[in-house]
């Protein structure tokens, strides 16, 4: 049985149709980032670690982070969604429209390289893209890319 819940999976494709991101990154960032969705700050409805900005709503929760090639746990604000599919949205919204992410918007037609472009930029983890790629090929998640 596969770790990727239906509606998360419609929520991927959803996600790619309206912005492009491929279906497969943004499976395997919903199961780095959340553990699967069993790891999500409590009352967030955000499975993809991503902080608040001033302003919008949100919860604390403790995280580490990666600085210097060292692991440190910080609390941080992470941005609350009304909902999953929300999160979703927003998600792909973020990635394909935050200048910081356009190199890997360039590269929206190959999930690998879309992936190894958000390392040290998405998440401080060094080898982010690496587990991403990883986790595409383990579940087979390049599939979702042409739904």
């Amino acid at each position: 049985m596969s770790p990727f819940p239906q509606d998360i999976i419609q929520a991927a494709i959803a996600s790619r149709r309206k912005w492009g991101v491929p279906a497969s990154v943004t499976l395997a960032q919903w199961s780095v980032e959340s553990n699967f969705g069993r790891a999500m700050p409590p009352g967030s409805n955000n499975p993809f670690g991503i902080k608040a900005l001033p302003g919008q709503p949100s919860v604390t929760a403790r995280t580490s982070e990666n600085v210097k090639g060292k692991v440190i746990y910080i609390e941080a604000k992470f941005r609350a969604f009304a909902s999953l599919s929300d999160a979703f949205d927003q998600h792909g919204r973020l990635l394909a429209t935050a200048p910081v992410y356009a190199k890997a918007m360039a590269s929206k037609n190959n999930p690998n390289a879309f992936a190894a472009a958000l390392t040290g930029i998405y998440a401080s983890n060094p080898h982010y893209g690496i587990e991403l790629q990883g986790r595409m090929k383990q579940y087979n998640l390049y599939q979702y890319d042409d739904q």
